[in-house]
């Protein structure tokens, strides 16, 4: 299973206009790739709350698992913006990280539409057994200034092996 883990914060307008985005993609792959492919949304901030999040998930009509951080998944992933992406194998290796668009080019600049779904194509092309190209791009959005830090002991219940190079 792949898991398509995305960074947010519930204040941050990128990752309030990306929700739109990630919420089609959700459907997408729940529809077309079932039980492939687990979404979730990570709150590293350590001053959100649950309520905050639900409020969030409410708001912004998501269906997909939100959860606040409390493992320090960005700490161990060296996340920096919110909204960021990685797409992790099953052995916790990050075979895509960036954005989940090119809606934004720079901090509060925006196209009207996407030209490059940078997301969508990292996962199609690993379920194709295809190498992802680019592996890597720059996600644009609000800094992660705060963040709990990585807890090993927690970490390895999703990862019972490690997380490859931690």
């Amino acid at each position: 299973m792949w898991k398509v883990w995305v960074f947010l914060a519930p204040l941050c307008p990128i990752c309030q206009d990306y929700t739109f985005y990630l919420n089609a993609l959700h459907e997408e792959w729940s529809t077309n790739s079932p039980g492939q492919i687990e979404m979730v949304g990570w709150f590293p901030n350590p001053n959100v709350s649950q309520d905050q999040l639900d409020a969030f998930a409410n708001h912004y009509a998501v269906e997909w698992e939100l959860a606040l951080d409390t493992a320090g998944w960005s700490d161990v992933l060296e996340a920096k913006w919110t909204p960021e992406v990685f797409v992790l194998d099953e052995e916790g290796v990050v075979q895509y990280r960036g954005r989940v668009n090119d809606l934004y080019y720079a901090l509060g600049k925006h196209r009207i539409r996407p030209r490059k779904q940078d997301l969508a194509l990292a996962v199609e092309q690993l379920m194709m057994g295809e190498k992802v190209e680019p592996s890597v791009t720059n996600a644009i959005g609000c800094p992660i200034e705060r963040r709990i830090p990585y807890s090993d002991s927690l970490a390895r219940k999703t990862f019972p092996a490690g997380m490859p190079g931690f």
